[in-house]
């Protein structure tokens, strides 16, 4: 059975628009958008549904905070 290009051609701009659509969502959410994107590329709808479904990641620590952290504390004392 042959498949006709046209359909082909749309399932395909269908799948493409999907992953960018799920890799920009995955930002929104504190997730790589380049690896859902990926990620939905190989598996689809079932990606997407699991981007959807597990909870967003809780905000990461300022890159300056995480330095400030790192860095010893001198007191001074009288």
């Amino acid at each position: 059975m042959e498949s006709d290009p046209s359909v082909t051609g749309m399932l395909s701009a269908l799948w493409i628009t999907v992953a960018l659509l799920a890799g920009g969502y995955a930002r929104t959410r504190n997730r790589s958008a380049l690896t859902w994107f990926v990620l939905t590329v190989f598996f689809g709808p079932i990606a997407a549904f699991l981007l959807v479904v597990w909870p967003a990641r809780g905000p990461g620590p300022e890159p300056a905070q995480a330095v400030d952290a790192a860095a010893p504390h001198h007191t001074e004392s009288p």
